[in-house]
């Protein structure tokens, strides 16, 4: 199957899964989502660890990539670091948006918008807050039947903002630097060798997602949603965290796949 028979726009339930291969005269470069897509979610983030099993697949990626890997997560760099450890896997934190903290007017935002999460996180207990160099999170996965109330309680708060926008992801509403997302991570990542000339292809579950979507077709290749959510830009459909591992392995071991 070839990028132009991905369907454009369906509820990613709907959609194909993947292809188990690419013809060698288009290699890939793989652009994948750590939680809910390479990990299952888990209540607390900090007990999200690669298995050995994952991290040896990661490796036999990497190596028939020739380096064409990376991992796009909305965590801070220093959880990438605690989660990968000594596996030499290029990845991008925060969204791409780590130069934004630099900039003395988004911080200001951000302190103000940290404020206001954390007097919002003392009213709805079971949430906490999440501050990152250059992003600041309301986490609800505790409790998510307070979804609707948590967000009623924001659109004053966005109104107040310029340099930050809101990604309102699975239990959790981020406030990033406009500007920078997964798909700039993306393109930035695909001027670059080892990943120039290669077909992006990027894998996630949430929204925040769907930039790397939307910037890998707009240079040829596709996106791959994962789980149930409805995806506007993915052309291929995984069902969950158990389904991206198998399609990987499948990657791996097919001496056509990658090279």
């Amino acid at each position: 199957m070839t990028s132009s028979a991905i369907a454009r726009s369906a509820p990613s339930t709907m959609l194909a899964p993947p292809p188990s291969h690419w013809p060698a005269a288009q290699p890939w470069a793989l652009f994948l989502d750590l939680d809910g897509t390479l990990c299952a979610y888990r209540d607390d983030p900090a007990e999200v660890a690669l298995t050995p099993a994952q991290r040896a697949l990661l490796r036999r990626l990497q190596q028939r990539l020739h380096g064409a890997l990376c991992v796009l997560s909305g965590r801070s760099a220093a959880d990438l670091a605690r989660i990968f450890g000594d596996l030499q896997i290029a990845h991008v934190g925060e969204h791409g948006a780590a130069a934004a903290a630099a900039d003395v007017l988004f911080l200001a935002q951000l302190a103000r918008v940290e404020a206001a999460l954390r007097t919002l996180s003392t009213d709805f207990p079971g949430t906490w807050v999440e501050r990152k160099p250059s992003s600041c999170v309301l986490h609800y996965r505790r409790v998510p039947q307070l979804a609707e109330c948590l967000a009623a309680r924001l659109p004053g708060l966005d109104a107040s903002l310029d340099r930050l926008r809101r990604l309102d992801g699975v239990c959790v509403f981020e406030f990033a630097a406009r500007g920078s997302d997964k798909g700039s991570a993306l393109r930035a990542q695909m001027q670059t060798a080892p990943f120039r000339g290669r077909v992006a292809v990027a894998v996630g579950d949430d929204v925040t997602d769907e930039d790397a979507f939307a910037a890998a077709r707009a240079l040829g290749g596709f996106g791959v949603a994962v789980g149930g959510r409805a995806s506007v830009q993915a052309g291929f459909h995984l069902a969950d965290t158990a389904a991206v591992q198998r399609w990987l392995q499948q990657l791996a071991g097919d001496s056509d796949a990658l090279d």
